[in-house]
């Protein structure tokens, strides 16, 4: 049986991967989860909506990004070969700097760090695998509708600054600033590594209004971004849903030619996306942040 992980796949973006999937594989869809209980509920509740055309098997299984513990004892326990992990889940802070025992600011841990090691410590797993990161425009200063909702673009100058919380930035500069270090992440390991023992790739899902990502934003913007925007999206560009990005991270899983997905980003109509800025596609950047993640995770107690 053919294993897929989607870390985060109870709600947002992840359930609709999740869903997606178990309308397209009869293999086993591993929802890696922060909280069992919750992701219990949403393969019930995907069961109940999809009916008959459920064809997956389901499995739940507990990871906190925010802790390296965690990670480490998901991939010490994990057996079997992956088919497919899709790197979807994320957090965004609108008020504050956040860290986790560790001392790593969050947005960076749960975005970046731990998904780098979540991926390289699964890696002898996914022969021939597809290993699936999320990104996101904001990372782009010019994009023109992140730049509407206040983001700057990326503000990496290292991966010390982003672990510290990016020094005089905001939550939205270290959001997008996870999302570069995630796309740089994907050119840099397509470098590294040949699509035969993994194909890895990108998809920039677009705005998806109504998800729960802004979680921590003042009242009204939550509202507005759960009522208002929604009505709205399709007047903006770049608009999508979690079901429609959904449906094209599993089509990139399971149909995508692997040799023209490999480092590649796309948008969610699985076309190159044309929001990339071009220090993503630096070898040096890409040696930089993978080399330099890879000797912080050394460093880091767990």
């Amino acid at each position: 049986m053919r294993n897929y992980i989607v870390t985060g796949g109870n709600r947002g973006l992840g359930r609709g991967i999740t869903a997606a999937l178990a309308a397209s594989t009869t293999g086993r869809v591993v929802l890696a989860v922060r909280d069992p209980a919750a992701g219990r509920r949403a393969v019930t509740e995907i069961r109940r909506t999809l009916g008959p055309r459920c064809r997956a098997h389901f499995e739940v299984e507990p990871l906190d990004l925010a802790s390296r513990t965690s990670v480490e004892a998901f991939i010490e326990r994990w057996r079997g070969p992956i088919a497919g992990l899709v790197n979807n889940a994320g957090v965004q802070f609108e008020r504050g700097t956040h860290f986790n025992d560790a001392g790593l600011e969050l947005t960076f841990a749960v975005n970046h760090l731990h998904a780098l090691r979540l991926s390289l410590g699964l890696l002898d797993r996914m022969a021939g695998g597809i290993l699936v990161w999320i990104g996101s425009g904001t990372h782009n200063p010019r994009h023109p509708t992140a730049s509407r909702f206040g983001f700057r673009g990326e503000c990496f100058v290292s991966i010390e600054d982003a672990a510290r919380g990016i020094e005089g930035g905001s939550g939205k500069d270290r959001y997008a600033t996870s999302k570069f270090l995630n796309l740089v992440t994907t050119v840099e390991l397509a470098r590294r590594f040949e699509p035969g023992r993994v194909c890895v790739s990108c998809l920039d899902p677009g705005l998806m209004p109504g998800t729960d990502l802004p979680r921590t934003a003042p009242g009204l913007l939550r509202l507005g971004w759960h009522y208002v925007l929604p009505l709205i999206a399709k007047l903006l560009p770049d608009a999508s849903t979690t079901r429609r990005s959904g449906k094209a991270v599993a089509r990139l899983l399971l149909d995508h030619e692997r040799s023209q997905a490999h480092g590649q980003i796309f948008n969610f109509k699985l076309q190159p996306s044309r929001y990339v800025i071009e220090r993503v596609f630096d070898p040096e950047v890409g040696r930089s942040v993978v080399n330099d993640s890879l000797a912080l995770l050394a460093r880091t107690v767990h």
